[in-house]
């Protein structure tokens, strides 16, 4: 039964993924929800994600442009945005600052400040994180292990993130490209010596960690209606900083992955919701490649739902040149 509740609850989430669609200058609030799952077997090596989430932004211009407009790849702006994230393993509430100051082209870059504060629902499992350290990190980092630990097994914990963010966003008539690059410093506060299973991130962390992760996508636009998407992500967690002594007590496993998704999406309502459908591909690895995991494995299918909802103060959206 355990089971058959986290695999319903993956797929019959809320509607509240964070979204990318198009902003306007002023208030700005993004909804959606997102499930992705090895086919294969729930028992695979990627661990099932499932949230939802809502958030809201203030986007104040910095130039000559006016609340409720928005000039493709050449708006100033400073923004303040705030939100939540729920899944059946975790809560978050974040809150940061972005600012994207510097004149065209590069008015596409945005430099951002983000805090989260992430708690673990009773689902704090325990990662061995030293080198050598029994169990292996590669017999517990996969689903079938989490599952077990879910809620009888585990307990409720902390994460704290400070992460420094540079992203860039792109718009054409055809073609649209966003790229996000992470540097987060982590805080984790559990009963485990301080390890945990970052579920947001999707990786095993170490109380005074830091994560390096990378982000881009590109969507080609067929027709109004349709359109095709990839994403790619890269996330890595590596030693411990040796220029802080107290970090020199221990050697952590070094740790990544990677997942790439491509499909199709669906917009409705002129663009203001979409959902996608896109199968992909999940790598992982260690010291010495430690992970020897299947082909069917590593696919993935990702469905996720997003609806963006503007204030324009009765003004169109100019149309990307």
């Amino acid at each position: 039964m355990q089971q058959i509740f986290l695999i319903l609850a993956l797929f019959c989430v809320g509607f509240a993924y964070n979204a990318a669609s198009s902003p306007v200058l002023g208030p700005n609030i993004e909804y959606g929800a997102r499930g992705a799952a090895a086919p294969a077997g729930f028992k695979g090596a990627f661990v099932p994600q499932a949230s939802t989430n809502v958030d809201f932004s203030w986007i104040e211009f910095l130039g000559a442009d006016g609340y409720g407009v928005w000039k493709p790849n050449r708006t100033n702006y400073l923004r303040f945005m705030a939100g939540a994230e729920l899944s059946p393993f975790y809560g978050t509430l974040r809150m940061g600052l972005g600012f994207a100051p510097l004149p065209p082209p590069f008015a596409i870059l945005e430099l951002r400040f983000v805090y989260s504060n992430e708690n673990l629902l009773w689902s704090d499992v325990e990662m061995p994180m030293k080198l050598g350290e029994q169990p292996l990190v590669k017999d517990v980092w996969n689903a079938g292990y989490m599952f077990n630990q879910f809620y009888g097994n585990s307990s409720y914990s902390q994460i704290q993130s400070y992460d420094v963010q540079l992203g860039g966003s792109y718009t054409s008539r055809c073609l649209d490209l966003f790229f996000l690059f992470h540097f987060a410093l982590i805080d984790i506060a559990s009963d485990y010596d301080k390890k945990s299973f970052d579920y947001m991130r999707g990786i095993p962390l170490y109380s005074r960690d830091y994560v390096v992760a990378e982000e881009f996508s590109a969507v080609y636009n067929i027709n109004g209606n349709l359109s095709w998407g990839l994403d790619f992500s890269l996330m890595f967690s590596g030693r411990q900083f040796k220029f802080y002594s107290p970090f020199k007590a221990y050697d952590k496993e070094p740790l990544y992955y990677s997942l790439v998704t491509t499909g199709p999406l669906w917009r409705f309502e002129g663009g203001r919701s979409y959902i996608s459908l896109s199968p992909g591909f999940f790598t992982r690895s260690g010291k010495d490649n430690i992970f020897s995991d299947s082909i069917n494995e590593r696919i993935i299918l990702s469905v996720q739902y997003k609806y963006f909802w503007d204030f324009r103060f009765g003004k169109d959206e100019l149309k990307a040149e």
